[in-house]
């Protein structure tokens, strides 16, 4: 994996409008989407719940009987908002752990599975809340109706109520380059991904702050680190940021990592207007990335290659130029699926300009590609 900052980056490339949509296409296409989708949410889902098992960040412990639990407020809050505010709304908006909270009326086995609910399923969890509420609510004698309450305030944050799509104010000068709001309406992987995607978008209780070309995002350290390998690394006390309230990062811009954070909180499958694929798979590769790897590699196809169907004028261009990030970047598969779709409809491309202009290696490349295919034909 490369480090970041070190490594060529991928080609600026810009593309024109996607390929004409073919029958062929409009079957593959959501097929594909599908697969990613869920490829995606349960790579989320695993990693949150390595999290949980791992204990790693954590901020809050509830006592069950004599048993602990560690967690993270940060997720509770986003996931079962009431059973945050019963629990630990009124008793500390600190981010350090303090003395066990108490769960009364539940049974240790119950609480885990609950907490591994919340972290890993994928669908809506309200009514595992309720549930371990009702057990609460007989406990301390509140009625149903109280349940409807808005979540807490936290510390450093005047208003935590997380609405969808809401822009953190620390971000809000950006400049007409930044990604604009109306490009944040990015498909989540899951509930989970809609979920945590509102501790970014509206952050609460973050505990560091991330510098990228002068601008600053707020996130949560756990998340961080049980979604990118580089982040773990670079938290876990190996590195001087591991004790440090804020983090600069060089070698990707502020465009750039909005796109990864949206993806680390929310697992989104899709990619901004304007932003370049080949920076994005570029930078998943750098973080250990691989479901951000796996969105531009599905963006690659469905875009620059109309999923290898049959060729269309803009298609031959385009497939060269994905051939060209995918050898940047070593995605071998991708490289070799371009490489057969050149070599198949090769009469179409030796007299193209766009052929003479890419690296001569790569040229090479095709061209023995191309005579291996004729001798195995003869």
């Amino acid at each position: 994996m490369a480090r970041c900052g070190e490594g060529s980056a991928a080609p600026m490339v810009l593309l024109g409008s996607a390929g004409v949509c073919s029958k062929g296409l409009q079957r593959k296409g959501p097929c594909e989407r599908r697969r990613l989708k869920a490829t995606v949410s349960e790579q989320l889902s695993q990693d949150l719940l390595r999290l949980l098992r791992e204990e790693f960040h954590t901020d809050v412990t509830f006592s069950v009987g004599c048993t602990l639990f560690k967690a993270h407020k940060a997720v509770l809050l986003a996931r079962v908002p009431d059973f945050y505010f019963h629990t630990i709304g009124q008793t500390s908006n600190s981010l350090t752990n303090q003395e066990p909270i108490a769960v009364e009326n539940v049974e240790a086995l119950e609480f885990r599975t609950f907490l591994q609910i919340i972290y890993s399923s994928n669908r809506n969890i309200k009514n595992y809340e309720e549930e371990i509420l009702r057990k609460k609510i007989m406990e301390i004698g509140i009625s149903q109706k109280q349940l409807d309450i808005s979540f807490p305030k936290c510390e450093n944050s005047s208003d935590c109520s997380l609405q969808k799509h809401e822009i953190p104010e620390d971000i809000s000068d950006r400049d007409d380059d930044f990604i604009s709001n109306d490009n944040y309406d990015l498909e989540p992987a899951s509930e989970l991904g809609e979920d945590l995607l509102k501790l970014y978008v509206k952050p609460c209780c973050p505990d560091i702050d991330i510098f990228v070309d002068g601008k600053r995002f707020k996130a949560h350290r756990a998340i961080l680190s049980a979604r990118s390998s580089y982040f773990a690394a670079m938290l876990s006390g190996c590195w001087a940021e591991s004790s440090q309230e804020y983090v600069t990062l060089q070698g990707i811009s502020h465009v750039e990592l909005n796109v990864m954070m949206h993806f680390i909180y929310g697992g989104t499958l899709d990619i901004p207007d304007k932003t370049n694929v080949g920076q994005i798979l570029n930078m998943a590769d750098m973080y250990g990335l691989e479901g951000l790897k796996e969105v531009a590699i599905y963006i690659l196809r469905r875009d620059y290659c109309n999923f290898f169907q049959k060729p269309v004028p803009r298609t031959l261009t385009s497939i060269l130029e994905c051939l060209i990030i995918a050898h940047s970047v070593g995605v071998e598969s991708l490289f070799a699926d371009c490489m057969k779709w050149i070599v198949k409809h090769f009469a179409r491309f030796w007299s193209e300009r766009s052929f003479a202009n890419i690296p001569p290696e790569i040229q090479k490349s095709c061209l023995n590609m191309l005579i291996q295919s004729l001798v195995s034909i003869t």
